[in-house]
C-alpha cells in the first residue's frame, strides 16, 4: 500500500495526460509512462497470489513469463516491448461492495424481493387472519335485472336476488365492459354485508365482485365473477 500511495503521488505530480499535449515533452512523457508501467508490474507481482487471473492478463500485456517474487528485483529493461493497452479493471462500485457485506438472510431477502412479480399489476394486500376473512359475507347472487344509469358512463344498476325473499339494488362500475342485457339472468358473487352506500343515483346495497388489472390503460377489461352452473342465490362463498 505504501508503494501504491507513492505511485499515485508520482502520477498526480507528473500528469502524463498533460505532458502528452505539450510539444517537446515526448522524452519526459516516455520516462513517466515507463516508471508507471514498472510500478504497475511490481504491484501486480505482489498481488498475484490474491489476483491470479488479473496477473495473467498483465503478463500477456507486458509480454513476460509468469511472474515470480524474484521478478520484483529486476526491471523490464530498456527497449522491452509491451502489448496493446486494454482496460483490465473497473472501479469498485460502492453498492456492489456493500452487497458483499450484507448478512446472508438480508441478501437473500433482497434478492427474493427483486424477483417478486406483482400479480395483476399490484402487490398483494397485507396478510389477514381467517377471522378477518370470516367477517366478509360473500353470497351467490342472480342478476334479475340490469340497466344503464342515466347521467353516468361508468355505472350499471343491478337488481340482485341474494336468496333473501327480496331483491337488492347495487351500482357497479362495469358499464365499459358489459351491456345490461348480457348480464340479466347471470349468476355472480356479491359482498352481502357491506354497509349500504347512498349515492347520487340511489342507495347501493352491496358490491359485485369483478377482476381488473391495476393498469387499466395498458391492460383494459373488467371481468365480473360468474359461478359455475348449479350454484343458487344465497349460497355463501367460503
Amino acid at each position: 500500500m505504501l508503494l501504491t500511495d507513492r505511485v499515485n503521488a508520482y502520477v498526480d505530480q507528473n500528469k502524463p495526460w498533460e505532458l502528452a499535449k505539450q510539444e517537446g515533452m515526448e522524452g519526459r512523457l516516455q520516462d513517466v509512462c515507463t516508471t508507471c508501467i514498472e510500478a504497475f508490474r511490481l504491484l501486480t507481482i505482489l498481488l498475484k497470489p490474491v489476483l491470479p487471473a488479473l496477473a495473467a492478463q498483465v503478463e500477456a500485456f507486458l509480454k513476460v513469463a509468469p511472474f515470480t517474487f524474484a521478478d520484483a528485483q529486476t526491471a523490464l529493461g530498456k527497449g522491452h516491448g509491451i502489448g496493446e493497452y486494454k482496460h483490465l479493471m473497473q472501479r469498485v462500485d460502492v453498492k456492489q461492495l456493500d452487497a458483499l457485506f450484507e448478512p446472508p438472510a438480508q441478501a437473500e431477502q433482497a434478492q427474493a424481493a427483486s424477483e417478486i412479480v406483482a400479480p395483476g399489476g399490484e402487490e398483494l394486500a397485507p396478510t389477514i387472519t381467517i377471522d378477518d376473512f370470516a367477517k366478509i359475507d360473500l353470497r351467490i347472487a342472480q342478476i334479475v335485472n340490469c340497466e344503464a344509469v342515466e347521467g353516468s358512463t361508468k355505472l350499471l344498476r343491478l337488481t340482485l336476488d341474494v336468496g333473501e325473499g327480496r331483491t337488492r339494488n347495487v351500482f357497479s362500475g362495469i358499464a365499459s365492459s358489459y351491456k345490461p342485457e348480457d348480464l340479466v339472468g347471470k349468476l355472480t358473487v356479491v359482498v352481502a354485508n357491506l354497509a349500504p352506500r347512498k349515492m347520487k343515483f340511489g342507495v347501493s346495497e352491496g358490491m359485485v365482485l369483478a377482476g381488473s388489472h391495476a393498469d387499466e390503460k395498458a391492460n383494459p377489461g373488467i371481468y365480473v365473477l360468474n359461478p359455475w352452473p348449479g350454484a343458487t342465490p344465497g349460497m355463501r362463498v367460503r
